[in-house]
């Protein structure tokens, strides 16, 4: 692992291609934090049993702007968008006709994605460890500080080039959930209308508070 200082020297070069392949994980994961402001981007997820099956499959797109706003878009194969403004959030199931808004921080563990987005360091909330390479990846480990409240047990990020492409999420059900994130846009100027939700005509809107 590199020396603290060499990481900090290395960040502050703002080298918006990404990091030498040589750097280690978490200074690849503190540099994607420093220079990543947006996002966009299409996804695939899955959900295995910890040790068994693919249980499903689904399929989408993504957008954030730091702090706390993203839209998650599942297209296939059903089209369910989580939302968030900064302070609420909406998650909003057309087949349902039903849109449920709770305030952002209460039910982040549904959109991943909000895992990038936040407004302060991962290292508040989690213990960070290299966990290596491997699948053409520099993998970074975290584990939850307060395991009490925490959504997952353990949450692996796989960078590249400098970017997040790959995340793994081990729930406390038993759930192994893995995420890639393909066509990946740095830094978009991205409107706010996007990170706005107004329920169409005949959709119930239910208090999540």
């Amino acid at each position: 692992m590199l020396p603290r200082f060499l990481r900090l020297m290395l960040l502050s070069c703002g080298l918006l291609c990404g990091l030498p392949a040589h750097a280690d994980a978490i200074a690849q994961l503190e540099h994607f934090f420093q220079q990543a402001h947006s996002l966009k981007g299409q996804f695939v997820q899955r959900v295995y049993e910890t040790q068994g099956p693919l249980l499903r499959t689904t399929s989408g797109t993504f957008e954030l702007a730091r702090p706390d706003r993203f839209n998650w878009t599942y297209a296939k194969p059903h089209e369910q968008q989580i939302v968030s403004d900064g302070k609420k959030m909406w998650i909003y199931d057309k087949d349902l006709a039903q849109a449920t808004v709770s305030p952002v921080a209460k039910k982040l563990g549904q959109a991943p994605i909000a895992l990038l987005g936040g407004g302060t360091p991962l290292s508040e909330s989690f213990k960070l460890s290299d966990d290596g390479a491997r699948e053409g990846l520099d993998w970074v480990e975290l584990i939850p500080k307060q395991q009490r409240n925490a959504q997952f047990d353990r949450i692996l990020l796989g960078l590249s080039a400098g970017l997040v492409r790959q995340m793994v999420l081990y729930d406390q059900f038993g759930h192994r959930t893995v995420i890639q994130l393909t066509h990946i846009a740095l830094n978009p100027a991205l409107p706010a209308s996007d990170f706005s939700f107004s329920a169409p005509p005949g959709v119930d809107v239910v208090d999540g508070m």
